[in-house]
């Protein structure tokens, strides 16, 4: 069986000779159309112009190596509102279930928030910098409507200072610190 030529300009190459699937292998034509070209131009163009801020999110997730880490304080004040909620939990039982479910989501940043330092840091940090997790239960006035600003008024104050951080943080951080923020106003959203 004799086969025929491939038409002129036609996207298919000459079936090869040796026989088989590969006899009718697809070759594309080597010249991009005018559509293609001017997207690619365009785009380089885009990039170009845009420069080093369309790349910043390819940066690095380690800090500089001047000061303390951003995710150190947002850490101890997950650490410290573990703690409040476990006080508050334990003076008025009808803010148990709230502050119960408060502490094991703030233990949860905790943890995943330390992961992330250890990650970054796998050596301990000198002892200087890293200051230990509240070792004393926090005082919890026996007015339970005090009690409960005081637990509304640190969700705030972890969520602010999540979303502040998360604005100026690269990649895997920010997302990290937006879930946290986004936990501490669904927290506040429910105790109000």
């Amino acid at each position: 069986m004799r086969h025929q030529p491939a038409p002129s300009g036609s996207r298919y190459a000459r079936p090869r000779q040796n026989g088989g699937l590969a006899r009718w292998a697809t070759v594309f034509q080597a010249r991009p159309s005018r559509r293609q070209a001017l997207a690619a131009g365009a785009t380089t163009a885009a990039l170009l112009l845009a420069g080093p801020a369309a790349v910043s999110g390819c940066t690095a997730s380690v800090p500089g190596s001047g000061g303390p880490d951003p995710l150190e304080g947002p850490a101890r004040r997950a650490e410290a509102d573990v703690a409040l909620a476990a006080a508050v939990a334990g003076t008025h039982s009808t803010l148990a279930a709230a502050a119960n479910a408060l502490g094991a989501d703030r233990a949860a940043h905790a943890r995943a928030l330390r992961a992330e330092l250890h990650r970054v840091h796998p050596d301990p940090m000198p002892s200087s910098t890293v200051k230990p997790p509240p070792t004393v239960a926090p005082a919890v006035s026996p007015d339970q409507a005090v009690a409960q600003a005081a637990l509304t008024q640190a969700k705030r104050a972890a969520q602010d200072e999540a979303a502040e951080l998360a604005i100026t943080l690269p990649g895997y951080r920010a997302a990290l610190l937006a879930s946290v923020a986004a936990c501490c106003a669904t927290h506040t959203a429910v105790l109000t």
